[in-house]
């Protein structure tokens, strides 16, 4: 006969011994799992999974990652000239290892061999392309900034970029210039340097002074992969749960959108053209292709971009073929970075051959540079559902009809 109370006696000693047991083990792995303060493994044990929290590019093309354990396998590629129409042709692939403090690196041998490696977390980094502000704002890390192109970062948008701002104010990032100025550089002497674009000899000389090169490239994404930068940005600091936590909702938001532009595309099959391209000093245009920030924006806000030109990259038209392209365009991006008019009556007294287009007369021509100034490369490179919605407040109005700019400007007719 069992007593009730000795059974459930017996069954407290029994749950007691297990819990005791599994206590010990939880706290052997929890100490061979145990990070310090500044971040590194302590007591490394290659049975633990150092990285808890994981990302991966879901809509980005021009990066991977995979995870083992105590080290991360980074692959990127560059696409075509990045920013520069005459930077020729480009496409470079790279392998970084990026090895979690505390751990022994593992063989760089198969498809690891050649790899760079990477300590994380990092603590500081040269931004060479001036193109991950917004990443280091939002994940909190904007004080292992220590280098940057140049300052992209004016009065109209400092008040978006309240730490990078205070950091760049602090006299501890350098300003490095796009050919970089390698004695600063050295003296900034970073974990890491991110480029896109450039002089390959220029990138051995970085590497020849120890800082690794990581080539980094957002806007030859979709406005998802580029906002994905974020992703990108917290594998170096093992900030990958930030990164989901900041990206998932903008995800959520730009998906519901980008559906209903596609019923209504369907219903009334309403696709407005949109001639993409910026006129330079010399009377050449400079205009994208299709894969392209711009173009993948416009074709998800449920217009056409013209002109119609495979790759990833930048291509230089006469304004006379830009003209018979875009003549009875819908609208106009002119992709200028520094606006010099704000009237179609300024774009007619600079040249008068630009009457021939419809976009100019109805007041539907717009630039990149909006109330948040430069921030359309920024912030609008990361807030991907805002940019949606600027671009389909304009090509499908109905969709968004109390929507206010944030990004894109306009030109007054």
């Amino acid at each position: 006969m069992i007593i009730r109370g000795q059974h459930i006696g017996a069954w407290a000693v029994t749950a007691l011994l297990v819990a005791a047991i599994g206590g010990c083990a939880a706290d052997r792995t929890a100490d061979a799992g145990s990070i310090t303060a500044d971040g590194c493994i302590e007591n490394y044990s290659p049975d633990v999974d150092y990285f808890p929290d994981k990302a991966e590019a879901e809509y980005a093309r021009g990066w991977s990652v995979t995870y083992h354990r105590s080290y991360k396998v980074l692959r990127t590629t560059v696409e075509s000239a990045g920013g520069h129409a005459t930077a020729g042709s480009r496409h470079i692939e790279s392998t970084y290892v990026l090895n979690h403090c505390g751990a022994p690196e593992p063989e760089l041998t198969g498809d690891l061999a050649g790899a760079g490696v990477i300590t994380i977390p990092t603590k500081t980094l040269a931004d060479g392309g001036s193109v991950l502000y917004a990443a280091l704002e939002r994940l909190d890390v904007a004080e292992s900034l220590v280098g940057e192109a140049e300052r992209f970062i004016g009065p109209t948008e400092a008040p978006h970029f309240p730490k990078v701002s205070a950091q760049i104010a602090s006299g501890k990032v350098a300003e490095l210039g796009y050919d970089v100025n390698l004695e600063a550089l050295a003296d900034a002497d970073p974990d890491f340097y991110t480029n896109y674009a450039g002089d390959q000899a220029m990138f051995a000389k970085i590497e020849e002074l120890g800082i690794p090169v990581v080539y980094y490239f957002p806007y030859t994404e979709s406005p998802l992969g580029a906002a994905e930068q974020l992703k990108f940005t917290s594998l170096f600091f093992n900030r990958e749960a930030e990164a989901n936590a900041i990206f998932d909702p903008i995800e959520q938001r730009y998906q519901a959108l980008e559906q209903a532009v596609s019923a209504k595309v369907a219903k009334d099959g309403s696709k407005p053209t949109v001639v993409v391209g910026v006129i330079g000093s010399s009377g050449e245009v400079t205009t994208n292709q299709n894969d392209r920030f711009e173009e993948q924006l416009i074709r998800a806000a449920g217009g056409t971009a013209l002109p119609d030109l495979p790759g990833g990259g930048k291509e230089t038209l006469s304004l006379e073929a830009f003209l018979d392209i875009g003549a009875d365009a819908d609208f106009w991006l002119d992709l200028v970075f520094f606006p010099k008019y704000a009237s179609k009556a300024e774009y007619l007294a600079a040249d008068p051959r630009l009457d021939v287009l419809k976009a100019l007369h109805s007041g539907d021509t717009f630039h990149r540079i909006g109330a948040r100034g430069q921030d359309y490369f920024l912030n609008g490179a990361v807030d991907a559902d805002v940019m949606l919605t600027d671009a389909v407040s304009l090509l499908h109005p109905e969709l968004a009809p109390d929507h206010q700019l944030v990004y894109l400007g306009a030109v007054s007719d």
